[in-house]
């Protein structure tokens, strides 16, 4: 298949399924990994996508989150590391909440291998999907109005529904993080969510691979008064991060 022809295949897909995946494309056009890229490359020069790692999409001019399926293979062997590490500060009869990240579909993954008893709100149909057959978790789905980029429920009728519960920990992430800010979001109406997560809960646990320090977007969720804990996949790259952890008496776990 000539370039002409792998373009135009390529923008299909993107506007019939909203994103494509590198390895996919490579297996559907008979061309190597790196012809797709290259080919993705110039899609992009042409704004006519987004490039992210793994893959590209289609961006939505309100919306600039990558949509859930491409954001799934990116990082996972990092967000295996922060699950894991999540799971530890998870004790029997606990009250947790899970937003729509796939960082947190990975830690409930993880929790189908344990044993523990606890409560589960969220508001990720994947992590509803992924959870609803486990008989140990009391799993309470958050409605509202449905974000087909992220297969999350938001809106005000979710912010209501969270704000009837206490919960003792919740595990948030974010699209960055800026040092002495806080943690900010793609998403107004995703930030929202996590925010009246943090609001409800005893004990805040920020979930962030080590891409999002010094990286800053739009919406802001929260400052760093709200969150006592930060899970990353590795150490800060800069000292600052963690003097400035310490001294907001903010517990770092990598």
């Amino acid at each position: 298949m000539i370039k002409y022809d792998r373009l135009n295949a390529i923008l299909t897909l993107l506007e019939k399924n909203g994103s494509v995946k590198v390895t996919d494309l490579s297996l559907m056009l008979g061309v190597t990994e790196e012809t797709i890229r290259k080919d993705l490359d110039t899609l992009e020069n042409e704004k006519k996508l987004k490039r992210v790692r793994g893959g590209a999409f289609m961006p939505n001019i309100k919306d600039k989150e990558v949509p859930v399926p491409l954001r799934e293979s990116m990082y996972m062997e990092e967000k295996e590391v922060m699950a894991k590490l999540a799971i530890d500060l998870i004790e029997d009869s606990d009250s947790i909440a899970l937003d729509s990240s796939t960082t947190c579909l990975a830690i409930a993954n993880q929790l189908l291998d344990t044993q523990l008893k606890i409560t589960v709100i969220t508001n990720s149909l994947d992590i509803f999907n992924c959870l609803k057959g486990n008989p140990r978790i009391d799993l309470i789905g958050i409605g509202g109005n449905f974000r087909r980029v992220s297969h999350s429920f938001v809106g005000a009728n979710a912010q209501s529904d969270i704000a009837r519960y206490l919960i003792d920990k919740s595990f948030i992430s974010s699209s960055g993080l800026s040092l002495g800010i806080g943690p900010t979001d793609n998403s107004e109406v995703e930030s929202l969510v996590r925010k009246q997560f943090m609001i409800q809960s005893k004990q805040t646990i920020l979930v962030v691979d080590h891409t999002k320090f010094d990286f800053r977007t739009i919406h802001l969720i929260s400052d760093f008064s709200k969150i006592q804990t930060v899970i990353t996949d590795q150490q800060p790259i800069n000292d600052e991060w963690l003097s400035f952890f310490e001294e907001a008496n903010i517990r770092l776990i990598y």
